[in-house]
């Protein structure tokens, strides 16, 4: 659950990062603006899923009738996927190669720059989910008591498994500003605000298209340092 206070309470360490994460440009810089609390160079560079990834032969990919190959992973894969046209599977394959993306430099890093390159970290891992169903990596980066993550596993895993998918999309992240619990430093929430395009996502019985709307979505997300890394504790959508 979120701490109540942390929105800018001056209970709070609060400090404001400048830092956006542009998927389609690959690059960005992150700079603490206050408090003194950030050890982040203005130089630092990120890497978004789009540029940076992993090759695309190591992810899922569904053979030309539509099913899962011989070599898939453990990956949530689709248990049944009903008879497509040439340019749905044309999607679906180019959505289950989608690469997976790269951790982040710093993101291990105990510091309100190592903790904003997790929360990025996160919400880059957020399309390519719906895209591939390979939810590995989000479970790996989640809290056993997120709800948030729980939803998002839950809503990939029926989407997959009922033959659907989602059009992988590019998103711009821009950590706004964050927030120490006064009980505990190693917790920090996370304002940021989440721009993402148009997109197509294929679901139903038969699997039939439709455009989820893009737009700026804010979510705060709170993250603990436990055992030499961020975990994701909670996310909400204001």
């Amino acid at each position: 659950m979120f701490w109540s206070s942390w929105k800018m309470s001056p209970r709070w360490q609060v400090g404001a990062l400048a830092c956006a994460l542009v998927l389609a440009a690959g690059v960005a810089g992150c700079a603490d603006e206050g408090g003194g609390a950030a050890t982040a160079s203005p130089k630092a560079r990120v890497s978004g899923a789009a540029t940076t990834a992993a090759a695309a032969s190591g992810s899922p990919a569904a053979g030309t009738s539509g099913q899962p190959s011989a070599g898939d992973t453990e990956s949530t894969p689709p248990s049944w996927v009903p008879p497509l046209s040439d340019d749905e599977q044309a999607a679906r394959d180019a959505a289950l190669a989608t690469p997976e993306p790269t951790r982040l430099e710093g993101m291990d890093e105990n510091s309100p720059y190592g903790a904003s390159q997790a929360v990025g970290y996160f919400l880059n891992l957020y399309p390519y989910v719906y895209a591939t169903g390979d939810l590995a990596a989000w479970r790996e980066i989640s809290g056993d008591d997120c709800i948030f993550c729980s939803s998002v596993i839950d809503n990939v895993t029926e989407l997959h498994n009922s033959g659907g998918w989602s059009d992988y999309w590019q998103q711009e992240i821009t950590v706004v500003s964050y927030g120490y619990d006064p009980s505990d430093s190693s917790r920090l929430v996370f304002e940021t605000h989440i721009a993402t395009p148009d997109r197509t996502a294929y679901s139903g019985l038969p699997i039939a298209p439709h455009t989820v709307a893009g737009g700026e979505t804010v979510i705060n997300v709170q993250v603990y340092w436990s055992e030499g890394h961020w975990i994701v504790e909670e996310g909400d959508v204001q």
